[in-house]
Order: structure tokens, then C-alpha cells, then sequence
């Protein structure tokens, strides 16, 4: 519970996103099945969850986190709030919710469901159900009003259900006050770092030891497969054609004018977004006729096996490269995707598919290949040697740290103990426990871990590896408490301890019912958010 609190009591993102699964609960908890599709996402007691459920959800979501937020929403905030994973999760949970339900025999009568929609908010006038509101709902939402009141039955089942896990919640006094300290209490913390550089002098590897390295290590050193190729290149701006008629820039505005605006994303007009339709034109032309040509060129080449007379005969020019690695794309080929998974499987003289290329095509034939092989030592021993150092000087400075940090762990005084390796103590001053630790940076990762220092436990369990250095941290002082400000505030802060102790709760409720489910086979994932 504690860990969840240090997590997320400071931050904006669990107030967001607590709004929106509650407003996703109360309202959007229902979609139309008549529209999915094919896709599969997952099986819930025979029932299908498609990608088109998936998509619907999303939109939603992102729809009212723009109206609620309106021109302070910043790609950074929707990136943190991960509405994708919160659209995955909401349609699967959504059958959860309904597959339990049943389990528990829990039944929303129809008196239920029409005495929730005569009392919603957004439904009323004058405190009134107003049946004029209710169709500009589902119009709005492009749903049904079975489906509608299907979502809405199950909004109730599931709200039946966090109240009958609310009532198992317990919260105590000391719970309470670890919130409050949270928001409100500033820690003060000494720090010794322990980094490669430190320990430069102790590391004097033999041939011997750089042998064994490079054994070891073979696959880093390794030279890539090489090729060498001849290619033909179909720039589209070669083969651009024709006329182009104030017809077909009108006809194209018409079809594409909202991809046109000035830098204060105003529509731009016909006139002033010709020169960039002119563009786009000579480019999709050119490109079109241009394939035709590399189609052409591919098929005769392949047919006849003759590159450099297809090439003198239809006036084009061949170009070559030297040998170079697989995994390092020569600049000519940057725009080519794949193009090391396409030359791989090319022997001597065979030629490549069509390749698209930012503008035009490639058509590659492969001249010569070296295999992949690991040098000699003698030949990369400066690579060599500067790997073993960075390594073996990690390796030690991560062994002197957790020497020295069983010590402090046992009892002696840090300022004896860093005093006998030659290290010096820093001190961060008090500051708000957050992401930033003052002297170091930007650590949220290891900020979770210093939360859980307290004064009988100063010290963490391990050394924290931060950028190139280990640091060992020692909790030095915790800012006392306004007890009198907290007494003022208790009632406040029990209520946020409760809404996060009660998220935290369901969710694992939710988490646990997933895992019974998929266990006994009544849920089947088929694809996983990361997929998307």
C-alpha cells in the first residue's frame, strides 16, 4: 500500500486518470458489436472483443481528455497517460466485469437501470429526465439504446461490485499520516559515488586476459556480413510526365484541403496551397511512372539476366558501391526500409525486388559477398582493450560499492568507511521527494527506492546504479511534521488515501479475476496491447 502511495500521491497523472475510468464507468461502458470486426482481440465467455471495440474505446477516451483539458493537452501528457493501454484494458475488463457479475448472480433489473438513467446529470432539465437529452446522447455516441442500456447494466454491476470490495477496505490512522508525510515532509540524504574512473588504476589486463575477452565477447567485435552491389535508380522527378491543368489542382485541393493550413493551423485557400499541390502532383505522377519503369527494368533483367545491356539500352545509369556492412546502410540507400532483410538472401548476380525509396526505386544487383568473421586480436586490440577496461573498471567499482555498503549495513560510520577508500560524502540537502534528487538529476526509478529509507533502515538494500556510477545513499534527516497542519487536513487526506487504497484494490480485484478466468480458459487473449 505504502509503495503504491510513494508511487503516485505527487503527481497529476493518477488524478487524470482516475478521473477518466470514472467517467468511463458511468458512462461509456457500452459499444455497438454490430460494427466489429474480424479481428480478434481477445474470447471472454464466447464473447468477442475486437479491434474495432479497441479503436472505439480509444477515440473516447482521447475525445474527453481534449474536451476536459482542452489546449493544455501536450503529446507529453497523453504519451504519460498511455490511453492505448487504457483502452486495451477498459473493453477486456469491461467482459471481466460482466463474466464475474454472472458468477455472483448479479442481475440489474430494468426498474434499476431506468431509475440510474432518470437521476444521471447529463440526462436531466430542471431535474428532470428529458428524453430530448437521451436521444442527443446516443446520437452523439452513435449507439443504439440497447446498447446504451446494455453498457449502462453493466456500469451498475460493476459498480455493485466495488462497493461489495469497498466494504472489505479498511484504512488505518497511520496510513493516513504516510500520505501526509508524502506530500508534505522534505528528506535529507548523504551520497558517495563510485564510478569506473575511480578504480582506473587497479585494472592492468595481459595479452591473455584480452584473448579471453574477445572469446567471450565475440559477437560484439564481430564484423557484419559485406556486400558489394551495382543498382539502378528511378528517380521519380526523371520520370515525372504531362500537363498539369488548373482542373486537376482543383480536383486535388477538393480531395485533400484539410491537409493544407498556415502555422496557426488556419485551412489554407485554393490559391495559396497551389505550389504545394503542384508538388505533390509532379510526385505522385513521377513515382507512379517511375515504378512501371523499375517493374519493367526487373522483369526483363530477371527474365534475360542482362543488367548492364538492359541499363546501355534504355539509357540509364549504373551506379556502385564498395563493400560495406549489412548492419551499416550506405547514406544512397537511407530511405530504403529493410534493405539489409532484402540483400541478405541475394547470391552472387541475383538481382533485388522493387525497392521503395523516399523518391523512386531501386532495383540492386549483388556483385560480391564476405562472409561474417570475428578479427584477430591483433588487428582490433585498441577495441578490445578499451571494452575490457570500461567493463572490468565497472565491475569493480560495483564490487567496492556493495563492500562498502555491507559495512554501513553492519554498523560502522560512513565517514570512516568512505574515508578508507578515498571517496567523498555529498549531501543533497532537504528536498520534496519527487523525480529529481539535487546533485544527481532526474531518477524517478531510484526515488522509489529512497522512500522506503526510514531511520531505523537508512540505508538501501544494494548500491543504485545511476548513469556510469554506483551510489550508496544514507537517509541523514526527514523534515519534521505540522502535526497541528495535519490534524486541519486528516479528513482531506483520508479521502485520498482511500480513493488511491480503493484504485489500488480493484485493480488487483481485476488483475486477479483476468488470471482466474484465463486459468480456467473462459478468457483467451489473442492479441496484446503492445500489438496495436
Amino acid at each position: 500500500m505504502l509503495k503504491f502511495f510513494r508511487k503516485h500521491a505527487r503527481g497529476w497523472f493518477m488524478l487524470i486518470f482516475m478521473a477518466i475510468i470514472i467517467f468511463v464507468f458511468v458512462l461509456y461502458f457500452g459499444t455497438d458489436r454490430g460494427a466489429q470486426m474480424a479481428n480478434t482481440l481477445a474470447v471472454v465467455d464466447g464473447v468477442v472483443i475486437s479491434e474495432a471495440d479497441y479503436y472505439n474505446e480509444y477515440t473516447k477516451l482521447t475525445d474527453m481528455v481534449r474536451e476536459r483539458y482542452g489546449g493544455a493537452v501536450t503529446a507529453d501528457m497523453l504519451k504519460q497517460l498511455d490511453l492505448k493501454k487504457t483502452a486495451y484494458d477498459n473493453v477486456i475488463n469491461r467482459q471481466i466485469v460482466v463474466a464475474k457479475a454472472n458468477d455472483l448472480k448479479l442481475k440489474i433489473t430494468d426498474d434499476e437501470l431506468k431509475e440510474f438513467l432518470a437521476n444521471m446529470p447529463a440526462l436531466q432539465t430542471d431535474g428532470k429526465f428529458d428524453n430530448y437529452k437521451y436521444k442527443q446522447l446516443l446520437r452523439y455516441n452513435k449507439m443504439t439504446p440497447e446498447a446504451f442500456e446494455t453498457g449502462q447494466k453493466i456500469s451498475l454491476a460493476a459498480a455493485k461490485i466495488e462497493s461489495i470490495i469497498r466494504e472489505g477496505i479498511k484504512l488505518s490512522d497511520q496510513e493516513v499520516l504516510d500520505l501526509y508525510a508524502l506530500q508534505n515532509q522534505n528528506i535529507n540524504l548523504n551520497f558517495v559515488q563510485i564510478s569506473g574512473a575511480d578504480v582506473t588504476g587497479r585494472v592492468k589486463p595481459t595479452t591473455s586476459d584480452l584473448e579471453d575477452y574477445l572469446k567471450k565477447n565475440s559477437s560484439v567485435f564481430r564484423v557484419a556480413e559485406q556486400v558489394k552491389v551495382k543498382y539502378l535508380y528511378f528517380d521519380a522527378d526523371r520520370f515525372f510526365t504531362g500537363e498539369i491543368t488548373p482542373s486537376d489542382i482543383r480536383d486535388y485541393y477538393n480531395r485533400t484541403k484539410d491537409n493544407y493550413k498556415d502555422k496557426d493551423d488556419k485551412p489554407l485557400g485554393l490559391e495559396e496551397a497551389t505550389p504545394m499541390i503542384i508538388k505533390e502532383i509532379k510526385k505522385n505522377r513521377g513515382m507512379q511512372n517511375a515504378y512501371a519503369q523499375a517493374k519493367t527494368a526487373h522483369d526483363t533483367i530477371y527474365q534475360e539476366e542482362n543488367f548492364d545491356a538492359y541499363a546501355t539500352k534504355n539509357n540509364l545509369n549504373i551506379q556502385g558501391t564498395d563493400f560495406f556492412p549489412l548492419n551499416q546502410t550506405p547514406q544512397v540507400f537511407a530511405s530504403v526500409k529493410d534493405l539489409a532483410k532484402e540483400l541478405t538472401g541475394l547470391e552472387k548476380k541475383d538481382i533485388s525486388k522493387v525497392l521503395t525509396a523516399y523518391n523512386g526505386y531501386y532495383v540492386i544487383r549483388m556483385e560480391d559477398k564476405k562472409a561474417a568473421y570475428t578479427p584477430a586480436l591483433k588487428t582490433i586490440e585498441s577495441a578490445v582493450m578499451q571494452a575490457y577496461l570500461k567493463d572490468e573498471q565497472d565491475r569493480i567499482a560495483s564490487e567496492d560499492a556493495k563492500a562498502m555498503l555491507a559495512r554501513l549495513q553492519k554498523g560502522e560510520p560512513l565517514e570512516k568507511v568512505v574515508a578508507e577508500k578515498g571517496y567523498q560524502i555529498q549531501e543533497t540537502g532537504l528536498f520534496p521527494p519527487g523525480n529529481t534528487i539535487p546533485g544527481l538529476g532526474s531518477h524517478p526509478e531510484a526515488m522509489e527506492k529512497l522512500l522506503s529509507l526510514s531511520p531505523g533502515h537508512p540505508y538501501p538494500e544494494n548500491p543504485i546504479k545511476l548513469d556510469n556510477a554506483y551510489v550508496i545513499f544514507k537517509l541523514k534527516e526527514i523534515s519534521p511534521l505540522d502535526m497541528k497542519d495535519f490534524e486541519a487536513k486528516k479528513e482531506t487526506y483520508r479521502k485520498m488515501a482511500m480513493n488511491l487504497k480503493r484504485e489500488e484494490t480493484i485493480k488487483a480485484w481485476m488483475e486477479g479475476s483476468k488470471a482466474e478466468l484465463i486459468r480456467g480458459k473462459r478468457l483467451k487473449i489473442k492479441k496484446e496491447a503492445k500489438d496495436l
